[in-house]
């Protein structure tokens, strides 16, 4: 052992602070972890806290671990929720308090409370208020997190992911570890500095893997490569959350040399800035209407030789009904909608059982932007309890457990109704339940980018539909308050 001792924590969520409602800490709960059982649930995952792991245990450092709590992407965080798992951590490392060399902390960065618009600073200062500012601390964010410069006086380092989809949360934690493991060993001295463009990004314009987010994360790689430059990352902002710091952050991390890292990040910021019309969808982005969608995706599915995946980005609550309407009123064959929404339909289908012809309403579970009842009637293809192990690029050996679960053949349409709140990431939601996505011509996902890291691949062709959803590209839909002057395209500033 090298006798280093590292506490570590997660406390994650995406805020849709428009979106009616609360999320609670019984929310939260479903997918926390305490004490030894963050280590036993993150080895070997694609996470930051696996990252963290697989660096420690390499270099025989001791973790320390606390809680993990991870709320999804959804309303309003109760206060009740931030009260609970800060104060765990406020305990955990106090206890800790002299015996740990330092602290890593895998954070989102687009949370919001209902009393607190920056939690995660706010957490990050309460556990310095426990263990103090002479150890290093080091925070990974989500690439869509909104930050300033206040997260700088309270973390020695911030590491970003670098990736939408987000097949890096694990080399996040890596990267933020070995920077652990160099500052503790003296060899560097890191030296952080963050900027803001002023540009808040819709998140379907925010996939790394094409043009314009692809160009920046291209320019972030190459400002690794020089000297002196312990790490970077561009963080892309969460449109959806009405919060002070909202919008793009650049962060550059140097050895000691802090003009350095002004320099990455107002050379980030500038190229941004550049881009901004395509970055907000202002510009020559195809996005289609959901009659216009659908009828494109059925006329290309006649010379396609894979499927024709449509995404329905705007969806955050994975119960929309607009393009499974349209899909139905346009007779579209041969068709997957995977992971639709609504425990009280998946309980009704997982009661009929399989072979049974089932008549009911489903999705729209919010009452929010969301499309209203369908009425399907279908024979019930699988029912049962949906959970596996994970598979694909961002959920390696994760536990996926969707709950009650029921498989419908609506029509021409392959419809998955799940109990618990998830997205087409990968092949998994198909596969695991006797399909492959080969059988589909269309295969529908509202994952906004994270199932590109798969379907580039497996699809022919992706056509983005606009429907109306929580998270619409057009922002101009939502009442700011807390924005501060001169985001783009908030306030326009052409």
């Amino acid at each position: 052992m090298t006798g280093y001792k590292i506490g570590v924590a997660g406390f994650s969520h995406e805020t849709i602070t428009f979106w009616p409602g609360l999320t609670t800490l019984k929310d939260f709960e479903m997918n926390a972890y305490h004490g030894e059982k963050v280590i036993e649930k993150a080895k070997g995952t694609n996470s930051c806290i696996g990252g963290f792991i697989e660096v420690c245990e390499r270099e025989k450092v001791e973790l320390l671990p606390v809680c993990v709590a991870s709320g999804g992407a959804t309303e309003t965080v109760a206060d009740e929720v931030y009260a609970f798992y800060v104060g765990e951590m406020r305990r955990g490392f106090d206890e800790m308090k002299g015996e740990i060399d330092g602290v890593l902390l895998s954070l989102h960065g687009a949370m919001a409370t209902e009393s607190r618009q920056d939690p995660e600073t706010d957490a990050v200062r309460e556990v310095r208020e426990v263990v103090g500012y002479d150890i290093p601390l080091m925070v990974t964010f989500d690439l869509h997190a909104n930050k300033d410069g206040a997260i700088l006086k309270e973390a020695t380092a911030v590491f970003g992911y670098q990736s939408s989809p987000h097949v890096d949360m694990r080399n996040t934690g890596i990267r933020a570890a070995n920077a652990m493991m160099r500052t503790l060993r003296g060899e560097i001295k890191p030296t952080t500095a963050l900027k803001k463009p002023g540009i808040v990004v819709p998140s379907v314009f925010s996939a790394t893997t094409v043009s314009p987010a692809k160009d920046i994360i291209d320019r972030v790689h190459w400002w690794e490569g020089k000297p002196g430059v312990v790490d970077v990352s561009a963080l892309f902002g969460f449109a959806w959350s009405d919060v002070s710091p909202l919008g793009m952050g650049m962060v550059a991390v140097t050895d000691d040399d802090p003009k350095l890292a002004q320099e990455i990040v107002a050379d980030l910021c500038e190229l941004a800035w550049s881009k901004r019309r395509e970055l907000t969808g202002r510009s020559d982005a195809v996005l289609h209407g959901v009659k216009e969608g659908v009828r494109l995706a059925i006329e290309k599915t006649r010379k396609a030789e894979k499927p024709i995946v449509i995404l329905d980005h705007a969806d955050r609550s994975n119960d929309t009904t607009y393009v499974l309407r349209e899909l139905m009123s346009q007779d579209a064959q041969k068709t997957a909608f995977p992971m639709l929404y609504d425990p009280e339909a998946a309980k009704k289908i997982v009661e009929a059982g399989v072979g049974e012809i089932v008549d009911l309403e489903v999705g729209a579970t919010t009452g929010w932007r969301d499309g209203g009842k369908v009425r399907v009637k279908g024979e019930v293809l699988w029912s049962g309890h949906g959970k596996y192990m994970g598979t694909g690029p961002m959920s390696v050996n994760r536990e996926v457990d969707l709950g009650p679960t029921g498989i419908l053949q609506v029509g021409g349409v392959w419809l998955q109704v799940i109990s618990r709140q998830s997205s087409l990431l990968d092949e998994d939601p198909i596969k695991q339940f006797g399909y492959t996505p080969e059988d589909f011509d269309i295969i529908v996902s509202k994952s906004k980018t994270h199932f590109r890291a798969v379907y580039e691949v497996i699809g022919e062709e992706i056509i983005i539909i606009d429907a109306p959803g929580q998270c619409p590209a057009d922002l101009g839909v939502l009442q700011y308050r807390n924005v501060k002057e001169g985001v783009y395209p908030i306030t326009l500033n052409d």
